[in-house]
């Protein structure tokens, strides 16, 4: 049982108060509802205000755990207090994240050490302690390790001291009530559903499937809006099913989990427009589509731009609906509204407001050539960016919380004349493996039979291209004296010649004869690759035997965007412009020495793009060389 935390139901926006257990109660909660990005931010935030506290850096390293960022969750652990490694949450923590390595691993022989080590720590745990949370994932690794009787043994117990807990809470008739379907009372904690959850489970080993669906349907009552807690319940199921050779997908109709939509959508039809598209008078119909849309497929979680007409429409159901609404836009604020939202007239504006007002969080991607003066604007290939960065933090929030992804499109049907736009975003969902529904404006019907977009359609971008950027950095550079230099060039640049010769895909460009070089690629795999490699190269590097210092090291920053290449006259070759370019070196001081940073963006796109084998770990706001400026990074690491 992969219990998050027995705190609050959803982080709902609070801010931590004074006091570490203000701190604990907002992570606990955050953790549980599936917003792991602002679990990491907060209990980060809270370790450096506070120092230690056991309970912020357990809660943090389970939100490691569950973005897949498992050595920095094992730092995490092995950093704490002396004697804290023998604490039942601990011990957990460490045993979850053995589970989640013996998920992840490819060779047999390390799944093999991995589950064996997991079955070490929650029995430590289950031994010390006796209680049902070390207990049902002892079980669970030893079925997994194919010591089946012995999970059922354990599970035998659990179910035992679970029935015992409920006798010790001193309401039966609670416990009873809800069992049946009766409404819980207001005291009911989430422990309740705990017990629920672990007897459950147990029930799953032993073999008792109606029991056990009858405990899963309570549970998950009392656990409503918990997503990652109901997603956690739910794969354990499955696996502890597929163990005994049994449907793994028996038990899922206990569990009824929301979606996440992102969604792209044509704009309100302007004054004068020759040929109607999405006219006002259609509005009242595609809002009711959208809403039966969004029903139907329970949406929870929704993305979307903010522009007049099909965005806002989908941003005001999809709060009607109760769901967390999240705006990704191309330019700040004010230079969005007016080349998006202001020309439509009306009262777009006050309900973009009151949009932006109660949306969960706002994404700017971060500007490029267009520049970020009052004047400026975004451009095809920046709009196509957008919406990628878009898909990828939606198809992130899906893999953090085990749920579905449905892309939703209000599109005519008639190809793109230009990148950016809607045929433009549901061209990209399909070259990318998904699967977009289609809303036609002048239609009744929730979906039209579209025609296919124009592959062609590539018009008026300049030259832009979307590129992934690598920023590589020699630490302690200044300490090679200059007799040292031909030396150093030449261990340096063959070193990461041999490594880029190994790469999937050849840079684009590569600039720099110093302690910084700059490499830019089309391909985000290389992009990805070049960073993780350089600094495995780097730290194993034997810097004194080629007579160098031998504390040098190497940091690394990712990111990825539009750029604009123009041919040089002085260079006699292409030269890139944009702010994209610039970008990793901004943001390069923070990474400290042996690690890979990446943007935000560059994150996003590795979700879009499902790249495998690639972990990105998120580390919150840090500084940049921008005045005033911090960006949102996350660590790159191999996905093991």
């Amino acid at each position: 049982m992969e219990a998050a935390t027995t705190g609050q139901q959803g982080a709902d926006g609070l801010v931590p108060g004074q006091e570490p257990r203000e701190y604990e109660r907002v992570v606990r909660a955050a953790v549980s509802a599936g917003q792991l990005l602002t679990a990491i931010e907060v209990a980060r935030e809270g370790l450096e205000r506070f120092g230690e506290t056991g309970g912020l850096r357990q809660q943090l390293a389970l939100a490691l755990v569950q973005t897949g960022a498992l050595a920095a969750a094992r730092e995490v652990l092995a950093g704490g207090r002396p004697g804290e490694i023998h604490d039942e949450e601990t011990l957990c923590l460490l045993g979850r994240v053995h589970k989640e390595m013996w998920r992840r691993a490819g060779d047999p022989r390390e799944a093999e050490a991995a589950i064996q080590r997991a079955c070490e720590l929650y029995g430590e745990a289950f031994a010390r302690h006796e209680s049902y949370y070390p207990g049902i994932n002892l079980a669970f690794t030893l079925a997994a390790a194919g010591r089946r009787a012995q999970a059922r043994q354990c599970a035998r117990k659990v179910t035992r001291q679970c029935e015992a807990a409920a006798r010790r809470e001193g309401r039966p008739d609670n416990w009873l009530a809800r069992l049946t379907g009766a409404r819980p009372p207001a005291d009911a904690g989430p422990r309740d559903g705990w017990l629920l959850a672990t007897l459950a489970e147990a029930l799953v080993h032993l073999g008792e499937e109606d029991e056990a669906a009858r405990h899963y349907r309570a549970a998950a009552t009392l656990f409503a809006g918990r997503w990652r807690d109901l997603a956690s319940m739910r794969r354990q199921a499955r696996e502890i099913l597929r163990f005994a050779g049994r449907p793994e997908d028996a038990l899922d109709g206990c569990f009824e989990f929301p979606s996440v939509a992102v969604f792209s959508g044509h704009m309100i039809d302007g004054p004068g427009r020759p040929r109607p598209r999405f006219t006002a008078a259609m509005e009242p119909g595609v809002r009711r589509r959208l809403l039966a849309q969004l029903r139907s497929w329970r949406v929870g979680f929704g993305y979307a731009s903010g522009a007049s007409g099909g965005d806002i429409l989908f941003g005001e159901c999809l709060l009607e609906l109760g769901a967390r609404l999240q705006l990704v836009l191309p330019l700040p604020v004010q230079s969005f509204k007016r080349q998006s939202v202001l020309p439509a007239g009306g009262d777009w504006e006050r309900r973009f407001d009151a949009l932006l007002a109660r949306a969960e969080d706002t994404v700017i991607v971060h500007g490029g050539i267009g520049g970020t003066g009052a004047d400026a604007g975004a451009g095809p290939c920046e709009l196509v960016y957008a919406n990628r960065v878009m898909t990828g933090l939606a198809a992130l929030q899906a893999r953090a919380l085990d749920l579905e992804l449905r892309p939703l499109a209000l599109w005519d049907g008639e190809p793109a004349r230009e990148r950016g736009g809607t045929a433009s975003a549901v061209e990209d969902w399909r070259a990318r493996g998904f699967a977009p529904e289609v809303i036609a404006p002048a239609s009744e019907s929730r979906s039209a039979a579209p025609k296919a977009p124009a592959a062609s359609a590539h018009v008026g971008d300049g030259g832009q291209e979307i590129e992934a950027v690598v920023a590589l950095e020699v630490v302690h550079f200044r300490r090679v004296p200059e007799r040292q230099w031909e030396d150093y060039h030449r261990v340096v640049r063959q070193g990461l010649a041999a490594l880029v010769g190994r790469l999937p895909a050849a840079p684009l460009a590569i600039e720099g004869l110093g302690p910084v070089l700059a490499f830019r690629f089309a391909s985000l795999a290389a992009a990805a690759e070049l960073a993780l490699a350089a600094g495995e190269w780097a730290a194993g590097k034997p810097w004194v035997e080629a007579g160098l210092p031998a504390d040098l090291g190497l940091r690394v920053a990712v990111h990825a965007g539009p750029v604009l290449s123009l041919a040089d006259p002085l260079l006699g070759r292409s030269a890139a412009l944009g702010a994209h370019v610039q970008r990793p070196q901004q943001f390069l001081p923070s990474v400290p020495a042996g690690e890979a940073y990446a943007s935000r963006e560059f994150a996003a796109l590795c979700g879009a793009e499902r790249l495998p084998g690639v972990a990105c770990e998120f580390l919150g706001r840090r500084p940049t060389t921008q005045m005033f400026e911090e960006a949102v990074l996350f660590r790159l690491s191999r996905d093991r």
